[in-house]
Protein backbone atom coordinates (compact mmCIF):
# COMPACT_ATOMS: atom_id res chain seq x y z
CA UNK A 1 0.00 0.00 0.00
CA UNK A 2 1.45 3.51 -1.01
CA UNK A 3 1.26 6.13 1.15
CA UNK A 4 -2.01 8.02 -0.58
CA UNK A 5 -3.69 5.46 0.05
CA UNK A 6 -2.46 4.76 3.43
CA UNK A 7 -3.54 8.59 4.39
CA UNK A 8 -6.64 8.23 2.76
CA UNK A 9 -7.76 5.28 4.69
CA UNK A 10 -6.71 7.18 7.82
CA UNK A 11 -8.68 9.68 7.06
CA UNK A 12 -11.75 7.50 7.09
CA UNK A 13 -11.16 7.41 11.06
CA UNK A 14 -11.60 11.54 11.15
CA UNK A 15 -14.83 11.96 9.21
CA UNK A 16 -17.41 9.74 11.42
CA UNK A 17 -20.13 10.93 9.74
CA UNK A 18 -19.52 8.61 6.89
CA UNK A 19 -20.25 5.72 8.73
CA UNK A 20 -24.11 4.35 10.20
CA UNK A 21 -24.86 6.08 13.56
CA UNK A 22 -25.99 2.35 14.66
CA UNK A 23 -21.94 1.58 13.89
CA UNK A 24 -21.06 3.79 17.26
CA UNK A 25 -24.38 2.41 19.18
CA UNK A 26 -23.83 -1.53 18.66
CA UNK A 27 -20.01 -1.12 18.22
CA UNK A 28 -20.61 -3.90 15.44
CA UNK A 29 -20.80 -3.98 11.86
CA UNK A 30 -23.95 -6.62 11.17
CA UNK A 31 -21.84 -8.26 8.11
CA UNK A 32 -18.43 -8.14 7.66
CA UNK A 33 -16.65 -9.83 4.96
CA UNK A 34 -13.17 -9.48 6.12
CA UNK A 35 -13.24 -9.47 10.38
CA UNK A 36 -15.70 -12.36 10.45
CA UNK A 37 -13.95 -13.19 13.62
CA UNK A 38 -14.13 -9.91 15.89
CA UNK A 39 -11.57 -7.51 17.64
CA UNK A 40 -10.19 -8.99 20.66
CA UNK A 41 -8.09 -6.74 23.56
CA UNK A 42 -6.16 -8.52 26.18
CA UNK A 43 -2.91 -8.12 28.42
CA UNK A 44 -3.13 -4.85 29.78
CA UNK A 45 -0.72 -2.86 31.83
CA UNK A 46 -0.48 0.35 33.38
CA UNK A 47 0.26 2.14 29.75
CA UNK A 48 -0.39 -0.60 27.23
CA UNK A 49 -2.50 -3.22 25.76
CA UNK A 50 -2.57 -5.85 23.00
CA UNK A 51 -5.17 -5.45 20.36
CA UNK A 52 -6.32 -8.68 18.09
CA UNK A 53 -8.06 -9.21 14.98
CA UNK A 54 -8.16 -11.58 11.84
CA UNK A 55 -8.24 -11.02 8.52
CA UNK A 56 -10.69 -13.60 6.19
CA UNK A 57 -8.32 -12.84 3.18
CA UNK A 58 -9.26 -13.99 -0.27
CA UNK A 59 -5.88 -14.16 -1.35
CA UNK A 60 -2.38 -16.16 -0.38
CA UNK A 61 -0.30 -12.66 -0.26
CA UNK A 62 0.11 -10.52 2.59
CA UNK A 63 -2.50 -8.36 4.02
CA UNK A 64 -1.78 -4.56 4.70
CA UNK A 65 -4.11 -3.65 7.76
CA UNK A 66 -4.38 -0.33 9.18
CA UNK A 67 -5.12 0.29 13.22
CA UNK A 68 -6.38 2.64 15.10
CA UNK A 69 -7.15 3.57 18.90
CA UNK A 70 -9.13 6.30 19.99
CA UNK A 71 -10.61 8.43 23.15
CA UNK A 72 -14.02 8.28 21.76
CA UNK A 73 -15.86 5.88 20.02
CA UNK A 74 -16.63 7.97 16.96
CA UNK A 75 -13.16 8.32 16.35
CA UNK A 76 -12.90 12.02 16.81
CA UNK A 77 -10.42 12.11 18.25
CA UNK A 78 -7.40 9.21 17.48
CA UNK A 79 -4.59 9.23 19.56
CA UNK A 80 -2.29 5.98 18.28
CA UNK A 81 -2.34 4.74 14.62
CA UNK A 82 -0.18 2.63 12.54
CA UNK A 83 -0.10 -0.17 9.30
CA UNK A 84 0.70 -3.87 10.21
CA UNK A 85 1.31 -6.80 7.65
CA UNK A 86 -0.19 -10.10 8.02
CA UNK A 87 0.31 -13.19 5.90
CA UNK A 88 -0.70 -17.11 6.06
CA UNK A 89 2.41 -17.40 8.10
CA UNK A 90 0.28 -15.98 10.77
CA UNK A 91 -3.19 -17.08 9.65
CA UNK A 92 -4.25 -13.97 8.71
CA UNK A 93 -3.93 -12.92 12.22
CA UNK A 94 -3.23 -8.92 13.28
CA UNK A 95 -1.89 -8.05 16.91
CA UNK A 96 -0.76 -4.72 17.83
CA UNK A 97 1.16 -3.78 21.87
CA UNK A 98 0.09 -0.40 21.71
CA UNK A 99 2.30 1.40 23.80
CA UNK A 100 2.05 5.12 25.36
CA UNK A 101 -1.52 4.65 26.93
CA UNK A 102 -3.05 6.14 29.80
CA UNK A 103 -3.29 4.06 33.46
CA UNK A 104 -6.63 3.04 34.15
CA UNK A 105 -8.57 4.39 31.24
CA UNK A 106 -10.87 2.84 28.33
CA UNK A 107 -9.90 3.16 24.58
CA UNK A 108 -11.37 2.17 21.82
CA UNK A 109 -9.76 0.55 19.07
CA UNK A 110 -10.84 -1.00 15.10
CA UNK A 111 -9.19 -1.99 12.26
CA UNK A 112 -9.32 -1.32 8.38
CA UNK A 113 -8.57 -3.75 5.72
CA UNK A 114 -9.85 -2.76 1.93
CA UNK A 115 -11.94 0.12 2.82
CA UNK A 116 -13.95 -1.86 5.08
CA UNK A 117 -13.94 -1.28 9.03
CA UNK A 118 -13.87 -4.24 11.80
CA UNK A 119 -16.00 -3.78 15.02
CA UNK A 120 -15.11 -1.20 17.54
CA UNK A 121 -13.32 -3.04 20.39
CA UNK A 122 -13.45 -1.50 23.98
CA UNK A 123 -10.28 -1.86 25.64
CA UNK A 124 -8.92 -0.79 29.49
CA UNK A 125 -5.57 -0.29 30.93
CA UNK A 126 -5.01 -1.31 34.44
CA UNK A 127 -4.69 0.91 37.90
CA UNK A 128 -1.78 2.23 39.44
CA UNK A 129 -3.77 1.30 42.54
CA UNK A 130 -6.76 0.15 44.15
CA UNK A 131 -8.22 3.74 44.29
CA UNK A 132 -11.12 2.10 42.77
CA UNK A 133 -12.19 -1.10 42.79
CA UNK A 134 -10.53 -4.02 40.56
CA UNK A 135 -13.44 -6.29 39.36
CA UNK A 136 -12.63 -9.35 37.25
CA UNK A 137 -14.72 -12.23 35.72
CA UNK A 138 -12.88 -15.59 36.35
CA UNK A 139 -13.89 -17.95 34.00
CA UNK A 140 -12.30 -21.07 31.87
CA UNK A 141 -14.17 -24.27 30.03
CA UNK A 142 -15.63 -23.39 27.25
CA UNK A 143 -16.76 -26.48 25.31
CA UNK A 144 -18.37 -25.90 22.42
CA UNK A 145 -20.36 -28.91 21.88
CA UNK A 146 -21.66 -28.70 25.21
CA UNK A 147 -23.67 -25.74 24.97
CA UNK A 148 -24.28 -22.03 24.32
CA UNK A 149 -21.87 -19.79 24.94
CA UNK A 150 -24.22 -17.32 26.89
CA UNK A 151 -22.28 -16.70 29.56
CA UNK A 152 -19.65 -14.52 27.62
CA UNK A 153 -22.88 -12.33 26.86
CA UNK A 154 -23.81 -11.67 30.36
CA UNK A 155 -19.95 -10.65 31.28
CA UNK A 156 -20.03 -8.67 27.64
CA UNK A 157 -23.15 -6.91 28.92
CA UNK A 158 -22.47 -6.40 32.72
CA UNK A 159 -20.55 -2.78 32.83
CA UNK A 160 -18.85 -3.50 36.18
CA UNK A 161 -16.64 -6.00 34.72
CA UNK A 162 -13.23 -4.41 34.28
CA UNK A 163 -11.75 -7.50 32.61
CA UNK A 164 -11.46 -10.85 31.82
CA UNK A 165 -8.98 -13.83 33.50
CA UNK A 166 -9.68 -17.39 31.51
CA UNK A 167 -8.13 -19.87 33.11
CA UNK A 168 -8.12 -22.28 30.79
CA UNK A 169 -9.82 -25.01 28.56
CA UNK A 170 -10.10 -21.80 25.71
CA UNK A 171 -10.90 -24.92 22.85
CA UNK A 172 -11.13 -28.39 23.38
CA UNK A 173 -9.02 -30.89 20.80
CA UNK A 174 -11.37 -33.65 20.65
CA UNK A 175 -13.04 -34.62 17.28
CA UNK A 176 -16.97 -34.31 16.65
CA UNK A 177 -19.11 -36.04 19.31
CA UNK A 178 -15.94 -37.67 21.32
CA UNK A 179 -16.77 -35.02 24.33
CA UNK A 180 -19.63 -33.75 23.93
CA UNK A 181 -23.42 -33.38 25.14
CA UNK A 182 -25.02 -36.02 22.52
CA UNK A 183 -28.76 -34.65 22.67
CA UNK A 184 -27.41 -31.07 22.61
CA UNK A 185 -25.11 -32.03 19.47
CA UNK A 186 -28.05 -33.54 17.64
CA UNK A 187 -30.20 -30.67 18.20
CA UNK A 188 -28.13 -27.37 17.68
CA UNK A 189 -25.90 -29.17 14.46
CA UNK A 190 -22.96 -27.29 16.68
CA UNK A 191 -20.55 -29.48 15.06
CA UNK A 192 -16.63 -28.96 15.95
CA UNK A 193 -14.20 -27.77 12.36
CA UNK A 194 -12.46 -29.56 11.85
CA UNK A 195 -14.35 -32.81 12.59
CA UNK A 196 -11.43 -35.26 13.25
CA UNK A 197 -9.25 -34.48 16.70
CA UNK A 198 -6.72 -31.68 16.51
CA UNK A 199 -3.32 -32.66 15.63
CA UNK A 200 -1.42 -30.04 13.03
CA UNK A 201 -0.99 -26.75 12.72
CA UNK A 202 -3.83 -26.10 10.22
CA UNK A 203 -6.06 -28.40 12.58
CA UNK A 204 -5.51 -25.93 15.46
CA UNK A 205 -5.82 -23.09 13.80
CA UNK A 206 -9.72 -24.39 12.01
CA UNK A 207 -10.51 -24.93 15.43
CA UNK A 208 -9.93 -21.23 16.71
CA UNK A 209 -11.55 -19.74 13.63
CA UNK A 210 -14.29 -21.83 14.62
CA UNK A 211 -15.14 -20.60 18.36
CA UNK A 212 -14.17 -17.10 17.54
CA UNK A 213 -16.92 -17.02 14.63
CA UNK A 214 -19.26 -17.46 18.08
CA UNK A 215 -21.16 -14.24 18.60
CA UNK A 216 -21.13 -14.07 21.60
CA UNK A 217 -17.46 -15.20 22.74
CA UNK A 218 -17.02 -12.01 20.28
CA UNK A 219 -19.04 -9.95 22.42
CA UNK A 220 -16.91 -10.55 25.49
CA UNK A 221 -13.61 -10.06 23.26
CA UNK A 222 -15.01 -7.01 21.88
CA UNK A 223 -16.15 -5.34 25.36
CA UNK A 224 -13.45 -6.89 28.03
CA UNK A 225 -9.63 -7.11 27.77
CA UNK A 226 -8.70 -10.86 28.79
CA UNK A 227 -5.97 -11.88 29.91
CA UNK A 228 -5.24 -15.71 29.66
CA UNK A 229 -3.38 -18.95 30.44
CA UNK A 230 -3.81 -22.04 28.93
CA UNK A 231 -4.40 -25.71 30.72
CA UNK A 232 -4.52 -28.94 28.71
CA UNK A 233 -6.88 -28.76 26.36
CA UNK A 234 -5.25 -25.79 24.24
CA UNK A 235 -2.73 -29.22 23.54
CA UNK A 236 -4.58 -32.61 24.40
CA UNK A 237 -5.90 -34.06 27.84
CA UNK A 238 -3.99 -34.21 30.73
CA UNK A 239 -0.99 -32.77 28.51
CA UNK A 240 2.78 -32.40 30.52
CA UNK A 241 5.99 -32.17 29.14
CA UNK A 242 6.73 -34.69 27.35
CA UNK A 243 3.08 -35.93 25.92
CA UNK A 244 -0.73 -36.22 26.70
CA UNK A 245 -2.98 -38.89 27.53
CA UNK A 246 -4.30 -37.77 24.70
CA UNK A 247 -1.85 -38.05 22.49
CA UNK A 248 -1.02 -41.06 21.15
CA UNK A 249 2.21 -42.69 19.13
CA UNK A 250 0.42 -42.75 15.70
CA UNK A 251 -0.26 -39.12 16.05
CA UNK A 252 3.08 -38.14 15.23
CA UNK A 253 5.65 -36.42 17.60
CA UNK A 254 4.61 -34.50 20.95
CA UNK A 255 6.59 -32.04 20.18
CA UNK A 256 5.37 -31.10 17.20
CA UNK A 257 1.74 -31.57 17.92
CA UNK A 258 2.47 -29.13 21.12
CA UNK A 259 4.50 -26.79 19.23
CA UNK A 260 1.66 -26.34 16.61
CA UNK A 261 -1.28 -26.22 19.41
CA UNK A 262 1.52 -23.22 20.67
CA UNK A 263 1.83 -21.16 18.06
CA UNK A 264 -2.25 -21.32 16.82
CA UNK A 265 -2.57 -20.11 20.11
CA UNK A 266 0.16 -17.03 20.01
CA UNK A 267 -1.86 -16.45 16.71
CA UNK A 268 -5.18 -16.68 18.03
CA UNK A 269 -5.22 -15.28 21.39
CA UNK A 270 -4.64 -11.85 22.65
CA UNK A 271 -1.39 -12.16 24.86
CA UNK A 272 1.39 -10.68 24.48
CA UNK A 273 3.61 -13.61 25.09
CA UNK A 274 5.45 -15.25 22.18
CA UNK A 275 7.20 -18.53 23.95
CA UNK A 276 6.01 -20.82 26.99
CA UNK A 277 8.02 -18.97 29.49
CA UNK A 278 6.50 -15.42 28.50
CA UNK A 279 2.99 -17.16 29.58
CA UNK A 280 4.29 -16.82 33.18
CA UNK A 281 4.14 -13.39 34.38
CA UNK A 282 2.36 -11.42 37.00
CA UNK A 283 0.60 -8.24 37.70
CA UNK A 284 1.17 -5.84 40.12
CA UNK A 285 -1.49 -3.15 41.32
CA UNK A 286 0.59 -0.94 43.66
CA UNK A 287 1.02 -2.08 47.08
CA UNK A 288 -2.02 -3.55 46.63
CA UNK A 289 -2.63 -6.83 44.60
CA UNK A 290 -0.60 -9.04 42.90
CA UNK A 291 -1.74 -11.65 40.48
CA UNK A 292 1.17 -14.59 39.62
CA UNK A 293 0.21 -16.34 36.38
CA UNK A 294 1.16 -20.29 36.21
CA UNK A 295 1.95 -22.35 33.66
CA UNK A 296 1.27 -25.93 34.48
CA UNK A 297 1.97 -27.98 31.53
CA UNK A 298 4.54 -27.51 29.22
CA UNK A 299 6.94 -25.75 31.78
CA UNK A 300 8.56 -29.15 33.17
CA UNK A 301 5.50 -31.03 34.83
CA UNK A 302 6.22 -34.60 34.83
CA UNK A 303 3.71 -37.34 33.61
CA UNK A 304 0.45 -38.00 35.75
CA UNK A 305 0.55 -41.08 37.93
CA UNK A 306 -1.88 -43.37 39.10
CA UNK A 307 -3.39 -42.48 42.80
CA UNK A 308 -1.80 -45.99 44.17
CA UNK A 309 1.68 -45.47 42.22
CA UNK A 310 3.89 -45.11 45.03
CA UNK A 311 6.40 -43.07 42.51
CA UNK A 312 4.08 -40.21 43.21
CA UNK A 313 5.69 -39.33 45.98
CA UNK A 314 8.88 -38.80 44.92
CA UNK A 315 10.97 -35.28 45.52
CA UNK A 316 12.33 -35.48 42.21
CA UNK A 317 8.61 -35.22 40.73
CA UNK A 318 7.04 -31.49 39.35
CA UNK A 319 4.09 -29.41 38.52
CA UNK A 320 6.46 -26.83 37.82
CA UNK A 321 9.63 -26.54 37.06
CA UNK A 322 12.13 -25.42 39.59
CA UNK A 323 13.19 -22.00 37.71
CA UNK A 324 9.22 -21.18 38.31
CA UNK A 325 8.73 -22.54 41.38
CA UNK A 326 11.89 -20.82 42.77
CA UNK A 327 10.67 -17.47 41.11
CA UNK A 328 7.21 -18.29 42.23
CA UNK A 329 8.40 -18.64 45.68
CA UNK A 330 10.70 -15.41 45.97
CA UNK A 331 7.86 -12.89 44.58
CA UNK A 332 5.68 -14.21 46.80
CA UNK A 333 8.08 -13.69 50.01
CA UNK A 334 9.11 -10.45 48.63
CA UNK A 335 5.48 -9.15 47.74
CA UNK A 336 4.36 -6.11 49.76
CA UNK A 337 0.85 -6.30 48.66
CA UNK A 338 -2.19 -6.82 50.70
CA UNK A 339 -3.32 -9.29 48.33
CA UNK A 340 -1.49 -11.71 46.61
CA UNK A 341 -3.48 -14.24 43.64
CA UNK A 342 -2.51 -17.11 42.66
CA UNK A 343 -4.34 -17.55 38.81
CA UNK A 344 -3.78 -21.13 38.47
CA UNK A 345 -4.95 -24.05 35.93
CA UNK A 346 -5.75 -27.10 38.23
CA UNK A 347 -7.00 -27.60 41.99
CA UNK A 348 -3.92 -27.20 44.13
CA UNK A 349 -6.29 -27.73 47.78
CA UNK A 350 -8.02 -30.92 46.83
CA UNK A 351 -11.23 -32.73 48.35
CA UNK A 352 -12.43 -36.24 49.34
CA UNK A 353 -15.40 -38.18 47.42
CA UNK A 354 -16.14 -41.54 46.32
CA UNK A 355 -14.70 -41.10 43.27
CA UNK A 356 -11.35 -40.94 45.04
CA UNK A 357 -12.26 -44.10 46.11
CA UNK A 358 -11.01 -45.78 42.55
CA UNK A 359 -7.65 -46.16 41.12
CA UNK A 360 -7.21 -42.72 38.92
CA UNK A 361 -4.45 -41.18 36.84
CA UNK A 362 -4.11 -37.25 39.49
CA UNK A 363 -3.89 -34.38 37.13
CA UNK A 364 -4.81 -32.09 40.04
CA UNK A 365 -1.37 -30.46 42.01
CA UNK A 366 -2.21 -33.24 44.70
CA UNK A 367 -0.68 -35.87 42.30
CA UNK A 368 2.73 -34.04 42.83
CA UNK A 369 2.80 -34.23 46.35
CA UNK A 370 6.35 -32.74 47.37
CA UNK A 371 6.35 -29.72 45.34
CA UNK A 372 2.39 -28.90 46.67
CA UNK A 373 3.80 -29.06 49.87
CA UNK A 374 6.87 -26.82 49.36
CA UNK A 375 4.82 -24.72 48.06
CA UNK A 376 2.76 -24.66 51.19
CA UNK A 377 5.29 -23.77 53.52
CA UNK A 378 6.00 -20.82 51.33
CA UNK A 379 2.18 -19.78 51.61
CA UNK A 380 2.67 -20.44 55.72
CA UNK A 381 5.68 -17.87 55.73
CA UNK A 382 3.85 -15.03 54.34
CA UNK A 383 1.99 -12.49 56.52
CA UNK A 384 -1.69 -12.84 54.54
CA UNK A 385 -2.73 -16.04 53.44
CA UNK A 386 -2.61 -15.98 49.64
CA UNK A 387 -5.87 -16.39 47.62
CA UNK A 388 -5.91 -18.94 44.39
CA UNK A 389 -7.86 -19.13 41.47
CA UNK A 390 -8.87 -22.03 40.18
CA UNK A 391 -9.96 -23.37 36.54
CA UNK A 392 -10.09 -26.91 34.94
CA UNK A 393 -12.65 -28.51 37.65
CA UNK A 394 -16.34 -27.44 35.73
CA UNK A 395 -17.43 -26.90 38.74
CA UNK A 396 -17.86 -24.07 41.81
CA UNK A 397 -15.69 -24.65 44.98
CA UNK A 398 -14.72 -22.85 47.93
CA UNK A 399 -12.16 -24.31 49.96
CA UNK A 400 -9.70 -23.62 52.67
CA UNK A 401 -6.29 -24.80 52.35
CA UNK A 402 -5.22 -26.06 56.22
CA UNK A 403 -1.59 -26.23 57.31
CA UNK A 404 -0.65 -30.39 56.88
CA UNK A 405 1.74 -29.70 59.80
CA UNK A 406 0.36 -31.71 62.86
CA UNK A 407 1.03 -29.07 65.25
CA UNK A 408 -0.69 -26.27 62.90
CA UNK A 409 -3.61 -28.28 61.66
CA UNK A 410 -6.01 -25.80 61.94
CA UNK A 411 -3.83 -22.73 60.93
CA UNK A 412 -5.32 -21.21 57.72
CA UNK A 413 -2.79 -20.98 55.04
CA UNK A 414 -4.61 -20.19 52.00
CA UNK A 415 -8.03 -19.94 50.71
CA UNK A 416 -9.34 -21.52 46.59
CA UNK A 417 -12.13 -20.23 44.21
CA UNK A 418 -12.77 -22.76 41.96
CA UNK A 419 -14.71 -21.07 39.20
CA UNK A 420 -17.47 -23.68 36.82
CA UNK A 421 -17.56 -24.10 33.78
CA UNK A 422 -19.01 -21.90 30.93
CA UNK A 423 -20.07 -24.86 29.37
CA UNK A 424 -17.85 -28.22 29.63
CA UNK A 425 -19.50 -30.91 31.05
CA UNK A 426 -20.11 -31.41 35.08
CA UNK A 427 -22.27 -33.01 36.85
CA UNK A 428 -25.35 -31.14 35.13
CA UNK A 429 -26.96 -34.41 34.00
CA UNK A 430 -27.49 -35.45 36.93
CA UNK A 431 -30.88 -35.68 38.58
CA UNK A 432 -31.61 -32.79 40.78
CA UNK A 433 -31.69 -35.54 44.02
CA UNK A 434 -28.70 -37.08 42.73
CA UNK A 435 -26.99 -33.76 42.75
CA UNK A 436 -28.22 -32.63 46.10
CA UNK A 437 -26.82 -35.81 47.52
CA UNK A 438 -23.43 -35.65 46.12
CA UNK A 439 -23.05 -32.32 47.22
CA UNK A 440 -24.11 -33.02 51.03
CA UNK A 441 -21.68 -35.96 50.72
CA UNK A 442 -18.93 -33.42 49.99
CA UNK A 443 -19.68 -31.16 52.93
CA UNK A 444 -19.81 -34.56 55.32
CA UNK A 445 -16.85 -35.86 53.83
CA UNK A 446 -14.80 -32.33 53.26
CA UNK A 447 -14.90 -30.15 56.61
CA UNK A 448 -12.68 -27.27 54.65
CA UNK A 449 -15.16 -26.82 51.99
CA UNK A 450 -16.62 -23.75 52.49
CA UNK A 451 -19.24 -24.61 49.66
CA UNK A 452 -19.95 -26.52 46.21
CA UNK A 453 -22.40 -26.80 43.28
CA UNK A 454 -21.20 -29.98 41.42
CA UNK A 455 -24.21 -28.51 38.46
CA UNK A 456 -24.09 -25.25 37.69
CA UNK A 457 -22.18 -23.09 34.41
CA UNK A 458 -21.07 -19.92 34.21
CA UNK A 459 -18.07 -17.60 36.63
CA UNK A 460 -17.72 -15.88 39.49
CA UNK A 461 -16.47 -12.00 39.63
CA UNK A 462 -13.50 -10.92 41.93
CA UNK A 463 -14.31 -7.84 42.83
CA UNK A 464 -10.73 -6.54 44.91
CA UNK A 465 -10.00 -3.42 47.57
CA UNK A 466 -7.45 -2.18 49.37
CA UNK A 467 -9.58 -3.46 52.75
CA UNK A 468 -11.16 -6.49 51.09
CA UNK A 469 -12.16 -8.57 48.68
CA UNK A 470 -15.40 -10.64 47.27
CA UNK A 471 -16.33 -13.50 45.39
CA UNK A 472 -19.42 -13.38 43.29
CA UNK A 473 -20.91 -16.20 41.51
CA UNK A 474 -23.01 -16.06 38.30
CA UNK A 475 -24.44 -18.68 36.78
CA UNK A 476 -26.04 -19.65 33.88
CA UNK A 477 -29.89 -20.66 33.68
CA UNK A 478 -29.50 -23.25 31.01
CA UNK A 479 -26.81 -23.87 28.83
CA UNK A 480 -28.52 -25.62 25.83
CA UNK A 481 -30.93 -22.54 25.17
CA UNK A 482 -29.53 -19.65 22.83
CA UNK A 483 -31.21 -16.91 25.20
CA UNK A 484 -30.70 -18.33 28.75
CA UNK A 485 -30.59 -15.52 31.41
CA UNK A 486 -28.20 -15.51 34.34
CA UNK A 487 -28.72 -16.15 38.07
CA UNK A 488 -27.25 -14.99 41.10
CA UNK A 489 -25.16 -17.42 43.23
CA UNK A 490 -23.47 -17.00 46.31
CA UNK A 491 -21.19 -14.25 47.68
CA UNK A 492 -18.19 -14.35 49.96
CA UNK A 493 -16.30 -11.78 51.41
CA UNK A 494 -12.51 -11.98 53.08
CA UNK A 495 -11.62 -8.49 55.45
CA UNK A 496 -8.73 -6.88 56.08
CA UNK A 497 -8.86 -9.57 59.52
CA UNK A 498 -8.73 -12.30 56.99
CA UNK A 499 -12.16 -13.78 57.98
CA UNK A 500 -13.98 -15.13 55.61
CA UNK A 501 -17.71 -14.30 55.49
CA UNK A 502 -20.45 -15.77 53.27
CA UNK A 503 -23.82 -15.70 51.73
CA UNK A 504 -24.93 -18.83 50.58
Amino acid sequence: MNRRNFVKRSMLGMIPLLFPVKVFSIFAHPENKHFIHGVASGDPTIDAVIIWTHINAVNSGECNVEWQVANDAAFKNIIKRGLITTSQERDYTVKVDVAGLESNAVYFYRFIYNETISDIGICKTLPISLLNALKIAVISCNNYEDGYFTSFRHIADNPEIDYVFHLGDYIYEYGTGQYCNKEFLEESNRLNDPLHELISLADYRKRYALYRKDKELQKAHRTKSFICIWDDHELANNAYFGGAKNHQSNEGSWSDRSAAAVQAYFEWMPVRAKSTSEMIRSIKVGKDANFFFLEERLDGRDKQLLSNDPEKLSTQRKMISKKQFDHLSEELKGSDARWNFLVNQVMFTGYKSKKEESIKEEDWWTGYPYQRDQLIEVFEGLKNPPIILTGDHHQSHVLELNSPDASTKNKLVAWEFLTPSITSKNDDRLTSEQIAKKSKLLYKLNPHMVYNDVAAHGYFILNVTKKQISISYKFNEDILLRDSKERQGPDFIIDNSNKLKKNV
